[in-house]
């Protein structure tokens, strides 16, 4: 007999059937439980260590599998995470939702579905103890400046975050069994961990095998205190060239139209490069990392198949100093601005400098020195050739590699393209810029472009193809491809054209590829056309010659040099302002362009100013000088861009923030000289 009595199974003696009935329920109560619950847990660590960057000790968390101290045998991958705002190394796993940057805890489910969301299994824990993988989140707190993360935005106590992530990677691999080498190393990191985990992965790819990104910040002002400059990430994308990477966008996230121009941007050059949009079905579309399986899924593929280095590679960083793919950059820069390797391969390399991205004017007065990568023969004499672009100037010399196979150059922060070549080696052809035989192209207008070649290479190439792909479908390219004949060792050839046209009076900067092939090899070089397509005539601004405006975070603020009577006068320096149609108390700056020879484009100024919006975006606002010798009377006429903010009625997260949407307007208008 078998009496059930206060939830307690009693059996009688002798009773074989009832035993065998308790068996079989009991099996089912296994089953049902070890479906319910994870038979494998993973292990939280939470440690410190002593941080020589920053001179003081600093918190870690480690997620390790489950069975990660039963098989001292194994070596695991990492991928690296980094937190967002208000975020820790830790969580927090409690607090109310509302007073944490991140809305949820996904590092485990603690049984608190309101702080760690509808899915009990969308976590890190849950994560790692289905893969063999250790997650290292490190702690962005700067005490000062808490909630607030990273020392960014603006950077405050020269606390270098991208200084301390090697050192950050060293501690791991020393302390805990990691494959310490670059292919078994990600990032990844949500809003402005999502930045961080960018800007980790742009400087250094030569440590990563992949980088991923959940809802992140697109742009923040960075770099050393002295030299900060607003950066933003749709500009940078060539950096990861070689580098897989990432990013998730939320259709309700506060960020998600910044995150878009990065997606649409990132689409159209040739990275290896992925995204995913989810919607209302995962944490109701906002701001968060969400389907963390799918994202780290994305770091365990290219674990297991790693891209190798890349052929070629290029590379922009705000740092002066720098070290990437083995070579390694110094200059003495004493002024914000990008420094900027294009091209980066044996046969030779392409630098320049910038003021700021994406058409800032090149940094002045600069002495660069590069180390080449011990990718040379030893002890070895090489021919340099080297043009000076914007001059067509071209010079050559002889530099010998030292005893490590490393090449030194030095040079200025002007485009300078530079080719290395032993005696007897092949012709190399590298397109070192292009012209336009039409200043500032509007939409419709038919635009010749002229590549520069360049063969910097050992020997005279005999007929290289040309062909010219639009990588965006509203770009018209009339003249498809062309075979040209001889260019000589050492020459140029900037003889042929290519007619191209825009259809998109939305379109800024049309990118287009240009393919070389020649010598039974092939070669791809990214370039980008502006278009400056104005949808209307701006009627109503203000000219800021030294007077106040009224701005979004810095409220009055004086802009311009001059006497501040609002006129624009020769020799003054002059920015323009104008209000929304939804927000007359604030003004908004232009970006201006024009082709008039009493306005000299070439040393324009750049102002950054804040928005309330919470992205780290900033309004670009130029400022150029009205040349002294301008008649009285004279129109200039300008082509200007701005935004302005549309706030939407989308709600964030439990914070109760809205959604920020903006809209971009081109105008054109006149300003009239007086003296």
């Amino acid at each position: 007999m078998m009496i059930l009595k206060n939830s307690v199974i009693i059996l009688g003696k002798n009773n074989g059937y009832a035993r065998r009935l308790l068996a079989g329920v009991l099996l089912v109560a296994a089953c049902i439980n070890a479906y319910a619950q994870p038979a494998r847990k993973a292990i939280i660590e939470d440690r410190t260590h002593y941080s020589e960057v920053f001179r003081e000790t600093r918190n870690v968390r480690l997620i390790l599998p489950p069975d990660y101290y039963q098989h001292p045998e194994r070596r695991y991958p990492v991928i690296y995470y980094f937190h967002g705002n208000a975020g820790r190394f830790n969580g927090p796993a409690e607090g109310e939702v509302s007073r944490s940057g991140e809305a949820r805890y996904y590092d485990e489910f603690n049984g608190n579905y309101e702080r760690c969301g509808p899915d009990s299994l969308d976590n890190f824990a849950t994560y790692v103890a289905g893969h063999d993988v250790i997650i290292a989140k490190w702690d962005g707190y700067v005490p000062a400046q808490y909630p607030r993360p990273y020392d960014i935005a603006p950077v405050k106590e020269d606390r270098q975050f991208t200084d301390y992530f090697p050192e950050f990677v060293r501690y791991v691999d020393t302390h805990y069994r990691t494959r310490a080498y670059r292919e078994a190393r990600a990032v990844s990191g949500l809003s402005m961990g999502g930045f961080m985990s960018m800007l980790v992965a742009s400087k250094y790819p030569h440590l990563l095998s992949s980088a991923s990104f959940f809802c992140p910040s697109a742009s923040f002002t960075v770099g050393p205190k002295a030299l900060q400059i607003y950066t933003p990430f749709k500009e940078m994308g060539r950096n990861f060239v070689g580098l897989p990477i990432r990013m998730h966008l939320g259709s309700k996230d506060f960020l998600r139209q910044h995150d878009q121009e990065i997606d649409q941007a990132y689409k159209t050059l040739e990275l290896n490069y992925e995204s995913w949009h989810y919607g209302i079905g995962y944490f109701r579309g906002f701001h968060n990392a969400v389907n963390i399986q799918s994202q780290f899924d994305f770091h365990m593929h290219y674990f297991r198949m790693p891209l190798a280095k890349p052929e070629k590679w290029h590379h922009i960083d705000v740092f002066p100093n720098f070290s990437v793919w083995n070579y390694d950059v110094k200059s003495d820069r004493k002024i914000p601005g990008f420094t900027i390797l294009d091209d980066v391969r044996r046969e030779g390399f392409s630098l320049h400098t910038k003021q700021w991205l994406p058409d800032g004017p090149a940094v002045p007065n600069l002495a660069v020195n590069l180390t080449s990568d011990s990718i040379y023969p030893p002890n070895t004499r090489f021919e340099l050739i080297q043009l000076e672009v914007t001059s067509r100037k071209i010079s050559r010399t002889s530099v010998t590699s030292d005893a490590k196979g490393r090449i030194q150059w030095n040079g200025t922060g002007l485009q300078t393209n530079v080719g290395l070549y032993l005696t007897g080696d092949a012709g190399h052809i590298t397109m070192a810029t292009y012209t336009l035989d039409r200043q500032m192209p509007a939409v419709g207008d038919i635009v010749t472009l002229s590549p520069l070649l360049f063969n910097k290479g050992g020997a005279a190439v005999d007929s290289i193809r040309m062909e010219l792909i639009a990588q965006d479908e509203e770009v018209e390219v009339m003249d498809v491809a062309t075979t040209i004949g001889k260019i000589a060792q050492g020459a140029l050839h900037e003889k042929t054209g290519f007619k191209i046209r825009s259809r998109n009076a939305n379109l800024d900067r049309a990118k287009l590829k240009l393919i070389l092939t020649y010598n039974g090899k092939k070669d791809q070089f990214l370039l980008e056309v502006p278009f400056y397509s104005p949808q209307s005539t701006l009627v109503n601004f203000k000219i800021a010659d030294g007077q106040n405006v009224n701005l979004e975070q810095e409220k009055q603020t004086r802009v311009g040099e001059g006497n501040g009577n609002g006129i624009a006068n020769p020799g003054e320096w002059i920015s323009i302002f104008t209000k929304s149609d939804l927000d007359s108390l604030h003004d908004f700056g232009l970006q201006l362009y024009t082709k008039d020879p009493y306005v000299a484009m070439s040393n324009r100024r750049m102002l950054f100013f804040g928005r309330n919006d919470w992205s780290g975006a900033q309004r670009l606002t130029s400022q150029v000088q009205i040349r002294p010798d301008c008649p009285d009377g004279h129109e200039i006429a300008f082509y200007g861009i701005y935004e302005y903010p549309k706030t939407g009625n989308t709600r964030r997260d439990s914070h109760g923030a809205h959604s920020f949407i903006r809209e971009t307007k081109r105008v054109s208008f006149k300003v009239k000289v007086k003296k």
